[in-house]
């Protein structure tokens, strides 16, 4: 009898390892940035999202960026796949896929990287020192990705332990320069939404099917599994980064015309007011429904299950499937976008009213995205877990 895989241990401790590597590396701070600069930035809303996908809150160092570029062009060549027909889709190579992802990392890295380095504060500012901040923010965003792809082909969580390691780190060290009295309130608002979020990453809803492939005692295990929250927090990560789109057309509008309405937008579209947050708190929402519907698509899975000859128990085949999953999926992501979105509000009005400090008021929303890493890490050690399971016999 052959011995066992190891497989779970030996993942687990590759991926300690790629946390080691860019725990040491992530700090190295970028020549000619004037550091003092940067001291004492709070966990506000901003740091919170940009931790989700970039090394730092500070953009000061050489992985500020962070993985950032990668997951970006990701997402987008993934919704653009999606919104393609099934035989388009069937059609695209997974080599092709990541051509593609691969040349839009390269260019949404480049302009990250100008646009980081136009900012940034220096302490003898010129071409060449802003050329080589350029060129070091895009050597450590490529460093990022490959310790990315290492431990998405060899280790457990894909991106996720390297975006804990940047929250885990920025968040101790909020939780010990803060008192108890200032952190009682978010810490108790933070035991809520993990029990809350945990409860919906590891359930799922279990549609009853009937399949004509499948006559034997396990047929009346088959169904269709719709998860609670069925996006997680992809949707809460780019946030920031749909929410940008308004704000550079108003922008650019507001180059060329001024009116009332426009110069309106252009002072209050932003994070900083009532109204930005409004609307930053919509466009999540929409943005949570409309990414469930993409990833998780009812006609597709109606097509699937019609094709193969099966169906849901008492629902008939074709649209009235259709619909059947598109309306579970719709409750879903609503229930899991109002609660995520209902998160964020509460922090922003304690904040805004002074309620409780801005330097801990994100601190719901840190711990919300924590637990949903820590749970997709859970079950895909579990998987692999139950894979070791199985003893080879030939």
């Amino acid at each position: 009898m052959k011995e066992k895989t190891h497989l779970v241990r030996n993942r687990c401790l590759f991926s300690i390892v790629i946390i080691v590597i860019y725990f040491v590396c992530h700090r190295i701070p970028l020549n000619g940035i004037d550091m003092s600069a940067y001291d004492n930035l709070g966990l506000d809303l901003g740091a919170v999202l940009s931790l989700a996908v970039n090394g730092s809150n500070k953009q000061c160092y050489v992985m500020s960026l962070g993985i950032s570029p990668y997951i970006t062009a990701s997402l987008v060549i993934s919704i653009l796949f999606a919104m393609r027909s099934k035989e388009a889709r069937a059609r695209t190579s997974p080599k092709a896929m990541n051509y593609w992802i691969t040349a839009l990392t390269f260019i949404v890295t480049l302009i990250q990287s100008v646009f980081y380095a136009l900012n940034l504060k220096y302490v003898d500012r010129n071409v060449m020192s802003v050329l080589l901040v350029i060129f070091e923010l895009m050597a450590g965003a490529s460093i990022a990705q490959y310790l990315l792809m290492k431990n998405k082909k060899y280790g457990v969580g894909g991106f996720a332990p390297i975006i804990m390691v940047n929250m885990t780190e920025t968040l101790v060290g909020t939780l010990m320069k803060s008192s108890i009295d200032v952190l009682r309130i978010p810490l108790g608002i933070s035991f809520v939404m993990v029990v809350i979020m945990i409860f919906m990453e590891m359930h799922e809803k279990k549609i009853p099917l009937q399949r004509v492939s499948v006559h034997n005692v396990h047929a009346d295990k088959n169904y269709l599994a719709i998860k609670y929250n069925p996006v997680g927090f992809m949707a809460l990560m780019f946030g920031s980064a749909i929410f940008m789109i308004p704000q550079l057309i108003v922008a650019l509008i507001h180059h060329y015309h001024k009116s009332e309405i426009v110069n309106f937008l252009y002072k209050n579209l932003n994070m900083s007011t009532v109204f930005g947050m409004r609307v930053y708190v919509v466009m999540l929402f929409l943005f949570t429904v409309l990414l469930s519907l993409l990833f998780v698509n009812p006609k597709d899975l109606s097509d699937d299950l019609l094709q193969g000859g099966d169906c849901i128990e008492n629902i008939p085949a074709g649209k009235p499937t259709r619909r059947y999953i598109r309306k579970w999926v719709l409750f879903f992501s609503c229930l899991s976008g109002l609660i995520m979105c209902g998160c964020l509000s509460l922090c922003m009005y304690l904040q805004y009213k002074g309620i409780v400090d801005a330097s801990v008021a994100m601190l719901p929303t840190t711990f919300m995205l924590l637990s949903g890493f820590i749970c997709s890490i859970y079950l895909e050690i579990r998987a692999y877990r139950d894979f070791d399971s199985y003893k080879p016999f030939i």
